[in-house]
């Protein structure tokens, strides 16, 4: 919409000085008579910049509006064997009483469990750039442990957790998002069985680790996309540029403090959402 309001004001402005042009310069008209052909021709300049813009724009609204249909269609489709499998497995569940049979279902699940927030991640993401996140109000400190208890379920690292209550609202599933990305890499970046500590003041949450750190000369290119500050660790270098630009939408402070060989730290403001 924003689009097309600016190219309705860009065809106005450009019919009123070609108008102005002819009447004035090329015509010559008297100041009497220009004022009033000014006036009458000023309702055919705005249909016809209204028509242009809307001629212009239709295709484009059209294909969106075929996208989004194809899009929805398509995860829905997806949805359907998700949900097959995990009644299924419920079902299976109450009628095995082998020890090895109730593990390898137990792997099943948890793998059905990744595949679920695969989806829900893919879902978010496709939506976030056709259509208008929704912000909700909720709290931080919740959201953190529950996904905390899902890295746990990896038996990696010791989580120490200080959190308090801090209710914000914003997209919720973005946060959920750039909190997975921060924890993913103070797992990454430090040895197993470190402890990973995360905790809420006031307005702050911070997420620390005691892995390798940063060195300072590369803490103005973390944010960059498919940046890896050490190549001996598996990724993609997309996780804090996710991160960085989920804070810039959302109005949060972000601020990573790092030293090489003594781990990091994340934090996070939501002191201008507090305030909003």
């Amino acid at each position: 919409m924003k689009k097309q309001l600016t190219v309705l004001f860009i065809v106005i402005v450009f019919l009123l000085f070609g108008l102005h042009y002819l009447l004035f310069i090329k015509l010559e008209f008297a100041k009497d008579d220009y004022i009033l052909a000014f006036l009458l021709l000023i309702p055919a300049i705005l249909f016809s910049a209204y028509a242009f813009t809307i001629i212009a724009f239709e295709p484009k609204e059209s294909q969106d509006k075929m996208l989004e249909h194809l899009i929805k269609e398509s995860l829905h489709e997806i949805n359907l064997p998700i949900s097959t499998i995990e009644a299924n497995i419920k079902m299976l569940e109450k009628n095995l009483q082998d020890e090895k049979d109730q593990k390898r279902a137990k792997r099943i699940k948890e793998a059905l469990e990744r595949l679920k927030r695969l989806y829900k991640m893919l879902a978010y993401n496709i939506k976030k750039e056709i259509l208008q996140i929704e912000k909700e109000k909720f709290r931080v400190d919740e959201l953190v442990k529950n996904r905390v208890e899902f890295f746990k379920s990896l038996n990696r690292n010791l989580f120490i957790l200080n959190l308090k209550p801090l209710t914000v609202k914003a997209d919720k599933i973005g946060l959920e998002q750039a909190i997975d990305n921060i924890i993913e890499n103070a797992m990454k970046y430090s040895k197993k069985g470190s402890p990973i500590e995360i905790g809420t003041e006031g307005s702050i949450l911070y997420i620390k680790d005691n892995g390798i750190g940063i060195d300072e000369n590369q803490l103005p290119l973390i944010f960059q996309r498919y940046y890896q500050s050490d190549s001996r660790y598996e990724g993609e270098g997309i996780g804090l540029s996710i991160v960085k630009r989920y804070c810039d939408r959302e109005n949060i402070i972000l601020k990573i403090e790092s030293k090489k060989g003594l781990g990091t730290k994340v934090i996070l403001n939501f002191k201008k959402k507090i305030a909003e």
